[in-house]
């Protein structure tokens, strides 16, 4: 039976089965190598292999051993952290998959900038430069001024995403993202431990943009709307498709075209995030080689227009043609629930009046009830407890749904008596967050 090799998987259950759900509706069977048993349904996958892939040369070794057993088609990756190994492995195999150095390139931020420049295309990033020790990070204040944003090269998820206002803020920002990128304490900070970015703070809207590359050439499916809260920029709120008129629709399309270009990207997924300015200026913020997160690939794009993006992903990586097709024209959009404190979790006061919303699809559950969560900057992701998934017949409507499923939810957190961690602010209504399209 032909087959697909899956190296890990999303975070979330409803993620992780639609991946295998698209691989079996093209006649695939799912072959998963991963740190740990993934929340897949039982049945839907072929075999499992547990290993460390963060140890390259024994996770490479049970691809191998997984390829002798299984007819594998195509290899692929869902996250971040394995796109540089899962290039290599499909190499290897003479799979179709993105090239090395473009799988370097993307999995660096300084990286991915210094491609764009190289290819006279600096007018599409914000101001930028590469911080490694206390005086290149006085060095790229004094370059790229304030207020900047301080982060590291290669996270992902929204993690270590720190605002810098003024001189004050430089040696204490710098102290916890220095602390938060050791490998010791995450190891995919291995290749590049207390490496990161100091960038312009850019205002205007921000948005994402979905394809894949088939060939060299990237086809765009869509464009997201997205909303971020001013502490930390923890994304709560996706919208698919953009509220952008055409003409600012094609900006941000142009940059998606010309970062893929750039950086050499090619039979993959590519998710990109950018600033749209307020005079029509899209702006870089990342882009990575792989499908976007946040449910907008597992479930919105499907829900608004009809495109099975996660089959068109399997479909590069295995050599055929993407059906990229819109079938419906619906909106769709996606709310995160935030933790209000640190705590223990124990679940949703409102959950009975969000699933009665209509419009209202999904309601997942990004923590376990039960989990200790804490805010950032001790924890970027914990804090996300659930997320709604709605679809309704206009933007505006999707929103509302959306806001109004937030309203109701009512986290449940116990809170200790000296709770550590900021609180996130959602604030759509604040300058920082204000996204008015």
């Amino acid at each position: 039976m032909p087959s697909v090799l899956f190296v890990n998987t999303r975070r979330s259950p409803l993620e992780v089965n639609a991946t295998a759900l698209a691989a079996h509706r093209l006649g695939y069977d799912v072959v998963v190598l991963a740190d740990r048993e993934p929340p897949f349904a039982r049945e839907l996958v072929a075999e499992t292999r547990v290993v460390d892939t963060f140890d390259t040369a024994a996770a490479r070794a049970a691809a191998l051993d997984l390829a002798r057993r299984h007819d594998i088609q195509g290899v692929l990756t869902w996250g971040d952290r394995d796109v540089e190994f899962v290039s290599a492995l499909a190499a290897e195999l003479g799979l179709p998959g993105l090239p090395a150095e473009a799988a370097r390139t993307v999995r660096n931020k300084y990286l991915t900038r210094e491609a764009l420049t190289a290819a006279g295309r600096s007018d599409l990033m914000p101001g930028y430069a590469r911080v490694h020790d206390e005086d290149s990070l006085r060095s790229a204040a004094g370059h790229v001024g304030f207020p900047a944003i301080l982060k590291p090269t290669s996270a992902s998820g929204s993690r270590g995403i720190h605002r810098v206002d003024g001189e004050d803020d430089l040696a204490g920002e710098y102290e916890l993202l220095s602390a938060f990128t050791r490998p010791e304490r995450d190891p995919i900070f291995r290749a590049r431990p207390g490496e990161l970015i100091y960038e312009e703070l850019l205002g205007g809207t921000e948005h994402s943009v979905e394809g894949v590359v088939v060939g060299d050439e990237p086809r765009i499916v869509g464009i997201t709307d997205k909303w971020v809260a001013p502490d930390y920029s923890i994304e709560y709120l996706q919208i698919h498709p953009t509220a952008l008129d055409p003409v600012r629709q094609r900006a941000v399309e142009e940059l998606a075209r010309e970062t893929v270009r750039a950086t050499g990207m090619r039979d993959c997924a590519f998710h990109l995030e950018c600033r749209l300015l307020p005079d029509g200026t899209a702006k870089l913020l990342e882009v990575a080689g792989r499908i976007g997160g946040g449910y907008i690939t597992s479930h919105l794009i499907p829900l608004a227009t009809g495109i099975d993006f996660y089959a068109a992903t399997i479909a590069v990586a295995t050599g055929n043609a993407p059906d990229l097709t819109p079938r419906t024209a619906f909106h769709a959009g996606s709310r995160q629930i935030l933790s209000p404190r640190s705590g223990t979790f124990t679940g949703f006061a409102g959950l009975d009046t969000v699933l009665e919303l209509p419009g209202v699809e999904h309601v997942a559950f990004d923590q376990a009830v039960g989990t200790r969560v804490a805010l950032p900057p001790v924890d970027y992701m914990s804090c996300v407890l659930g997320s709604v998934i709605a679809r309704r017949g206009s933007h505006g409507a999707v929103r509302d749904v959306l806001e109004a499923a937030a309203g109701a939810a009512g986290p449940v957190v116990t809170e200790p008596a000296d709770s550590p961690g900021a609180a996130l602010t959602e604030a759509a209504d604040s300058p920082e967050a204000r996204h008015d399209l």
